[in-house]
């Protein structure tokens, strides 16, 4: 299971591709992103879907792209996080807000802050397993945050050490250098950015506590009316991959879920559905979309479906349509 980026960050990425003379739109399509639909609020990219950008792209550009893209982004890219970010008071309330509402924008990783001595060490962690993400990937991640705690504090502000999980660039070390003016580690178990406790602390000049505080309820309710798509966008998905096996129960899907089948079974009556109604559902969805496709065998359809034979899969159908495998296809 993966997790998901919010769709209108990606605009981000196809401004750059742009920049960069590259046509983002074939690359986005063989990920099944629509590019059309990145500006819809609502629209979620799972991330086994962006990732796959992202490796399509890693061998076009230099290591450094992931410090150009921290260029081209604008507070709207991230919702209302964006804007909020940058009517903190403070770096510490702007970067305290990323952990609060992270999982709004990108919930594959989570943020955390934590004071030692006299700095303050702001990492992340993976939520879902990401290891086959590129390093331009991360350096975006890391370089975003950076040029946004610029945007509002100066450009003078530099990290005191920066740590990845990449390697070490081959090429285009000096880049990472000028970009972050500060000591860099590569190949860390541990993704940090660490900061002196004094500039987390002082006034920001353009802060603006009342429209920060407005901002913050904004995302609540995106937060409240998102967790309620997305346990269903989520169950849909695993329900999906796990169909072909023909074990396709509650408990796996919980498992994958990282829940309990109880709490699974609790959010999906919370937003007036059941397991058992969506694994029809995506059964249904996914038998239209294989019957119009008509390199498909019945057999292989039946087996992608999760079901033991055809006439199985066949009663099914009618029972959906009215209609058997077969005449639907021939009528469409």
């Amino acid at each position: 299971m993966t997790g998901t980026v919010i769709g209108t960050a990606y605009r981000i990425l196809l401004r750059m591709l742009e920049q960069y003379g590259i046509d983002p739109l074939p690359l986005f399509r063989k990920a099944g992103i629509d590019p059309a639909a990145l500006s819809k609020s609502m629209v979620r990219i799972p991330w086994k879907q962006a990732v796959i950008v992202w490796k399509e792209i890693s061998d076009k550009v230099d290591p450094a792209f992931g410090l150009c893209v921290s260029q081209a982004w604008q507070p709207s890219d991230f919702h209302s996080l964006g804007c909020a970010f940058m009517s903190s008071n403070t770096l510490r309330d702007a970067l305290n807000r990323v952990i609060r509402f992270n999982s709004l924008v990108y919930d594959v990783v989570t943020y955390s802050l934590v004071e030692k001595d006299d700095k303050a060490l702001l990492s992340y962690k993976a939520n879902y397993d990401i290891h086959d993400e590129p390093a331009i990937s991360e350096d975006t991640r890391w370089a975003i945050v950076l040029n946004a705690c610029r945007r509002i504090y100066g450009e003078e502000l530099n990290p005191v050490e920066v740590t990845f999980w990449h390697d070490e660039p081959k090429i285009a070390k000096d880049k990472f250098d000028s970009y972050y003016r500060c000591p860099i580690k590569y190949g860390e178990k541990n993704a940090c950015m660490t900061f002196s406790n004094d500039v987390l602390d002082r006034p920001l000049p353009a802060s603006n506590h009342e429209l920060a505080l407005t901002l913050d309820h904004t995302l609540n309710d995106y937060i409240s009316k998102f967790q309620k798509v997305d346990i269903i966008a989520r169950t849909k998905s695993v329900i999906c991959e796990m169909l072909p096996s023909g074990r396709t129960n509650s408990e796996l899907v919980a498992d994958a879920l990282h829940m309990s089948p109880r709490s699974l079974q609790r959010r999906l009556a919370g937003v007036e559905t059941t397991f058992r109604y969506l694994v029809e559902l995506v059964r249904q969805e996914l038998a239209k979309s294989y019957l119009a496709d008509k390199t498909y065998s019945m057999i292989e359809i039946t087996y992608m479906l999760g079901f033991s034979s055809q006439s199985s899969f066949s009663r099914a159908f009618k029972r959906w349509t009215g209609m058997t495998p077969q005449d639907y296809r021939d009528a469409i």
